[in-house]
């Protein structure tokens, strides 16, 4: 691994565990046994570092998901998949890494939000295609339903009272995303989702 992608692996993991605001060009240094000098020059700023990490989280996880629609069994199967991948990430990340990004980094928060509309749009695609195998109800207008699950989990990264109520990101969110799949479920589908949640307690 070259010096370039040590730094890059290294402030991905600072970044999720302790956010932009309190990881330092002397903490990366350091996690990577190299002198500030290196670093600066791989990177000339902090800023510049953490768009590095930021573009290449998104392109991973693009990659990734298109590795799980490729390959789920059907709609669901990938839908369950992608739950189960960013339950995992929101456990890893802390809150005040979105926190940070939203307050430090506004321009990078924004093109976050420009991809809000990628995401209704494919999300409505797979909810389309499941009312095609029978696991959606196929009065469900799928435009409005991910432009719904959109708003739910937008709440929830900017939701600052979670805490007054004793819950967690990760908990709001598997109930937020369980309880949306439930109401847009056929009998079949909620069959499916009750095997999952049985095998998820297991």
């Amino acid at each position: 691994m070259d010096t370039r992608e040590q730094i890059i692996q290294e402030s991905s993991k600072l970044l999720s565990r302790i956010g932009p605001s309190s990881m330092t060009m002397d903490m990366v240094a350091h996690r990577c046994g190299i002198s500030k000098r290196t670093l600066y020059e791989k990177f000339p700023d902090k800023k510049s570092l953490i768009m590095e990490c930021l573009r290449r989280d998104h392109e991973q996880q693009d990659a990734e998901m298109r590795r799980i629609f490729e390959s789920a069994d059907n709609c669901f199967d990938a839908l369950f998949q992608v739950f189960t991948r960013i339950r995992n990430y929101l456990q890893e990340t802390s809150a005040a890494f979105i926190d940070d990004i939203k307050r430090l980094y506004p321009e990078l928060h924004a093109k976050h939000r420009e991809k809000e509309k990628e995401f209704v749009i494919g999300l409505s695609h797979v909810l389309a295609k499941a009312q095609g195998e029978g696991h959606v109800m196929p009065n469900i207008n799928t435009d409005i339903a991910s432009f719904l699950l959109l708003s739910t989990m937008r709440n929830l990264n900017e939701n600052e009272r979670l805490n007054d109520y004793g819950f967690s990101r990760v908990q709001v969110f598997e109930g937020a995303f369980l309880n949306f799949m439930r109401g847009i479920a056929t009998i079949e589908g909620i069959s499916y989702i009750d095997q999952f949640v049985n095998n998820q307690k297991k």
